[in-house]
């Protein structure tokens, strides 16, 4: 039983290290072999955006901001005196900014999209295959017969362990991402000119009267 015990162990060695391989009916298929067909129909998108919002009173905007966060689902990830990082439901990411004007005049917003389908798939692939190697490694264990392979094989069990771990942490971590989109909000008074602004303002006005014509 050693040898073909030796033997597997060496087979799952190879396949761990490196691209994975699993076995399916026509043989053994790699991680790039078999990404392809495992791409779903729908995108995988980290939404983000940026917003600067003014009015009179500032220090009142983060805590309205959370708290139409949470109408749609959301919750508040960071606030300070002046300013919120929110979380809310990718799928209500325009509703929610279409209402944020409530909270004040909207100065700037910058709205970006990460696609990242192609390394979450990758990820996903990753993990189920990393996943298989784990179980034949607890199925080897439980057949060792002598202390040399029982250290050998939980060595190599307790590597692609923390290698499936550490890959499932990033993918918990992404899907999380395209879940929920971050919004930023900044929070500050209008700015008016002063009376030498206002100079200067007409002057401007001045200028460009003599150059365009409405």
């Amino acid at each position: 039983m050693r040898p073909l015990l030796l033997a597997s162990f060496f087979v799952l060695a190879a396949c761990s290290s490196g691209a994975p391989s699993v076995r399916t009916r026509d043989g053994m298929m790699s991680v790039s072999e078999e990404a392809p067909g495992s791409v779903e129909a729908n995108r995988s998108i980290i939404r983000t955006a940026m917003l600067e919002v003014e009015r009179a009173d500032p220090e009142q905007g983060p805590a309205q901001a959370v708290s139409l966060a949470k109408t749609h689902g959301g919750y508040a990830q960071r606030v300070t005196s002046e300013s919120a990082t929110v979380r809310v439901p990718a799928e209500r990411l325009d509703v929610f900014l279409g209402e944020v004007p409530g909270l004040g005049h909207v100065a700037e917003q910058s709205v970006t999209a990460d696609d990242v389908t192609e390394a979450h798939q990758d990820l996903k692939v990753r993990l189920a295959n990393l996943e298989r190697v784990r179980e034949r490694y607890l199925e080897l264990l439980q057949r060792a017969v002598t202390v040399e392979d029982t250290l050998r094989v939980e060595k190599e069990l307790e590597r692609v362990t923390a290698e499936y771990e550490s890959l499932k942490a990033r993918l918990e971590s992404m899907d999380n991402q395209v879940t929920l989109a971050t919004v930023s909000l900044e929070f500050r008074r209008p700015v008016r000119p002063g009376p030498v602004g206002w100079v200067f303002y007409g002057l401007g006005k001045a200028v460009k009267w003599l150059f365009v014509w409405d």
